[in-house]
């Protein structure tokens, strides 16, 4: 849930702001508290949008609100904590929601932990509150500047259902510490104030769930369904659907790869606004041998549909294959291999002893033809890892790796001398396999040593 909120969040950049079209029936007796950041983050402009989130939050309970019924209460905080309204300042839906929408900006920093702590003192201390549900929502634009673990925790102790919104710079541990468990149910999240009204159709059923109520959408129509993958490549994926019901003005067609945990890498998530007609679509320049999250969402006049979501593979490029060592030096290493089958544009081969940091290890660029190569001024009796990339235009095969172990230095054997005359002497010995030249040291038992190079 928590993945799929935050995903659902960053897509919608180009979807229109969902207004709450629902009503909560049948809700319990509940007090209800907003603690709204008025910190100087947010700004006067983006204040609009967290009130209009506010009033869309309130606005299924209007039929609802009452001293018997729901109730609903407000602080503001930055540096300090304001009250904006208590659980008895506003008894009448519609006077409710017109005073969430005047309510006035604060400014100042950001000490969510104090706010917190001002709500638990202030609206649920044990002594005044009611026995009937109890909720919280923290409405938020950055990371606290004080601790929230203990008010947050002092807060759930008191069976206040916690739930954390975030948005923009809200830093999204500190959202789930502070939420109710599981976490995933009671965290929100999402990247632009201009998305924060596409929450609603997420967070006011929860709230009203929680209330003891049932929720019942003015706009129930089916979304997009039965999404299924036709083909993939190794930088595509063709996926088609069955259209949505309902006054569909079109999709939008997210896709981002996962991490190798399965988590969606948000950074790197794209999306698409197709018309329609559509019932297929072709995501392409993806990266090869990789997992992706596909969502499929439908677009409505004044609000967005149930998405449906597919996870699928792009094909591995083919890598380097058969590399391996034809000769080892004292100083050098030989090697082959087979190429690529797919078109490339050349190799990347790095190289260092074992355990050499990757920083400090060797690299060589290598034209696209080549098939083998003979690494030099390496160190002697050294093992050597040896890693081969393949080259494509947008995307990285699977590197080969090999180890090989350059020669042991070793002494000359079989070292003789005979006469040849009575001022020389021929020596023999047996030859050193791959050594270049030899150095002779020669002289008389006393007396000054005389060398030479041969």
């Amino acid at each position: 849930m928590w993945s799929w909120v935050f995903l659902l969040a960053v897509l919608l950049s180009s979807v229109h702001q969902a207004e709450a079209q629902g009503r909560c029936n049948n809700a319990g007796p509940a007090d209800i508290v907003f603690l709204i950041d008025g910190s100087s983050s947010i700004g006067r402009a983006n204040f609009l949008q967290v009130k209009g989130f506010m009033a869309g939050i309130v606005k299924p309970f209007t039929s609802s609100v009452g001293q018997s019924g729901i109730r609903f209460g407000a602080v503001q905080y930055s540096d300090t904590s304001r009250v904006e309204f208590t659980f008895t300042t506003y008894l009448n839906g519609t006077e409710l929601v017109s005073a969430v929408e005047n309510l006035n900006y604060k400014g100042g920093n950001t000490r969510t932990g104090a706010g917190l702590k001002f709500v638990a003192d202030n609206f649920f201390n044990p002594t005044s509150i009611r026995n009937v549900s109890k909720v919280c929502i923290l409405i938020t634009d950055g990371k606290s500047q004080d601790n929230v673990r203990d008010p947050a925790q002092k807060l759930r102790s008191l069976g206040v259902e916690m739930f954390a919104v975030g948005i923009k710079s809200a830093d999204q541990t500190e959202l789930a510490l502070i939420a109710t468990p599981p976490e995933r149910d009671y965290t929100f999240f999402v990247g632009d104030f201009k998305l924060l009204n596409t929450l609603l159709s997420l967070v006011g059923p929860r709230v009203c769930s929680s209330s003891g109520g049932v929720y019942a959408s003015d706009d129930a129509f089916s979304g997009p369904s039965n999404l299924q993958f036709s083909s993939q490549t190794s930088d595509s994926l063709r996926f088609r659907w069955t259209p949505a019901g309902g006054p569909v003005t079109g999709y939008v067609v997210q896709y981002t790869p996962l991490s190798g945990l399965g988590q969606p890498i948000t950074a790197e998530l794209r999306q698409e606004t197709v018309s329609v007609s559509h019932r297929s679509f072709v995501a392409r320049e993806l990266k090869s041998g990789t997992d992706y999250l596909v969502t499929v969402i439908a677009q409505y006049p004044n609000s967005v549909g149930e998405p449906v979501s597919a996870k699928a593979r792009t094909n591995s490029l083919p890598g380097v294959s058969g590399l391996r060592l034809v000769q080892a030096g004292f100083f050098s290493l030989s090697l082959t291999w087979d190429a690529p089958t797919s078109q490339f544009q050349g190799y990347r081969l790095t190289y260092g002893p074992r355990g050499q940091p990757k920083a400090q290890l060797l690299e060589q660029s290598l034209a696209a033809d080549s098939t083998s190569v003979t690494l030099e001024r390496l160190l002697p009796d050294t093992e050597y890892v040896l890693t081969l990339y393949p080259l494509f235009p947008r995307n990285s095969a699977s590197p080969a790796t090999l180890t090989s172990r350059t020669l042991r230095l070793q002494a000359a054997q079989q070292l003789s001398v005979d006469t040849v005359s009575e001022r020389s002497v021929r020596v023999l010995w047996r030859g050193v396999g791959g050594a270049r030249a030899y150095r002779l040291v020669w002289g008389p038992f006393t007396g000054k040593e005389r060398d030479g190079d041969q």
